[in-house]
């Protein structure tokens, strides 16, 4: 089996990360993408929204999309994320002779050499880098595939502004996942 991994804060998951599913089932000929919501965050960014929160948003964006899985894999833990400790967990759950695709951003790709244990995770999976604007990968190694996927050119951080400020995000999140954010206040 294909199994790609796309994991991230997901907080709020919007439609670039929706094509981003789309593009990488269909481009990587993938059999299973598991979405992974992150849960104590490695690099320090512990000010996510609660963790069933944002796995429950994941589900309302990508639970009906075919061939994905939203994952509670890191939300459960309470402990620090780490992605090589999430990919052996991976592997031990769906058997090592799998094909799996790591799939991050140009972003993260930037200082993907500073990740915990990089080296394992080049060992055990393909990296794919979607380009993100204004960030250039430095990694150099046969385990990786870069992706000229297309730009979604708004963050989280700036639908979150927009959500405090009342503004529409309509053109940018499902419309379920608005009403989900409403109801449970959150970004205010």
């Amino acid at each position: 089996m294909r199994i790609g991994i796309y994991g991230g804060s997901f907080d709020p998951p919007h439609f670039g990360h929706k094509s981003v599913a789309y593009y990488t089932i269909k481009n990587l000929n993938l059999d299973k993408l598991l979405i992974i919501p992150v849960g104590r965050a490695s690099h320090g960014k512990n000010n996510l929204s609660d963790n069933i929160l944002r796995y429950e948003m994941c589900d309302i964006v990508f639970g009906s999309l075919d061939k994905v899985e939203i994952s509670k894999i890191e939300i459960e833990k309470d402990e620090i994320s780490y992605t090589y400790k999430t990919l052996n967990e991976i592997m031990e759950i769906y058997g090592k002779d799998n094909e799996y695709f790591e799939i991050i951003g140009g972003d993260s790709a930037a200082y993907f050499t500073k990740w915990k244990n990089y080296e394992e995770i080049l060992e055990n999976s393909t990296v794919v880098i979607l380009r993100r604007k204004g960030y250039v990968s430095e990694i150099d190694s046969d385990k990786i595939i870069e992706f000229e996927n297309e730009y979604f050119d708004i963050s989280s951080t700036e639908i979150k502004e927009k959500l405090r400020n009342n503004e529409d995000c309509s053109g940018i999140l499902d419309d379920k996942l608005i009403e989900f954010i409403k109801e449970n206040n959150l970004y205010r």
